[in-house]
């Protein structure tokens, strides 16, 4: 069998589909902020913090509050969370991020900012109280955002996006996110924020060398 030269693309959004659905949402949440401040608030938390889906949700053994999100002493923000294999680790807090989290606890009717004490779920039911433990409910969420945002796409004329669109999942946040940054960020960094066991996995999302490959190509002359 022959082998494949070079990784195999991640599964993601590309800059016009994740712009679309980031601005979509936020749209909606403007409209109405009791159904789509929280849908905001987990796309942006998934993309920018690179969380997996499970991450989100409580369990028995770990239950993400807002106080989760940290100062240390050197003024710097953390976000601490427990991923695969029961692994806690602290993830670097964007200032997008910092404003996302001001922006729904100022939905909430709380302060801007969790004080250490504080013990307020990180994603909330809708109905009851306590922190949201459905990973399903979380992909039926964001699945409302991607659809809103196909909706936007056949709209403008971008029925290729759309189409594509309709096949992501939550996990592509994730890859969409990691993306992004490594191309900014140094590699071991997003490795340590995404929760990779080895900086191979996090190689996987090195794309930068494959778009100049095809920019160099694209007019050649034959």
């Amino acid at each position: 069998m022959a082998k494949k030269q070079g990784n195999t693309p991640v599964r993601r959004l590309c800059h016009l589909q994740w712009q679309v659905v980031i601005e979509t949402t936020t749209q909606l949440a403007n409209e109405d902020p009791s159904e789509h401040e929280r849908s905001l608030f987990i796309l942006q938390l998934v993309q920018g913090l690179y969380l997996r889906i499970s991450e989100l949700a409580a369990t028995d053994r770990w239950v993400p509050q807002m106080n989760h999100f940290y100062l240390d002493h050197e003024n710097r923000w953390w976000f601490n969370t427990v991923g695969k294999g029961n692994k806690e680790r602290d993830i670097a807090v964007s200032n997008q991020i910092l404003n996302a989290l001001k922006r729904y606890r100022r939905f909430l009717g709380v302060t801007a900012l969790p004080s250490p004490n504080e013990s307020l779920p990180l994603i909330n039911k809708t109905r009851g109280k306590g922190a949201i433990a459905s990973t399903r409910q979380i992909r039926y969420i964001v699945q409302q955002c991607f659809d809103a945002a196909v909706a936007r796409l056949r709209k403008d004329g971008e029925d290729e996006q759309a189409q594509s669109l309709q096949s992501a999942t939550v996990h592509w946040l994730r890859h969409t996110g990691s993306s992004d940054d490594v191309k900014i960020r140094p590699r071991e960094h997003v490795r340590d924020d995404a929760g990779h066991t080895s900086s191979a996995t996090t190689d996987k999302y090195i794309d930068i060398e494959r778009s100049e490959h095809y920019k160099t190509a694209k007019k050649k002359i034959v």
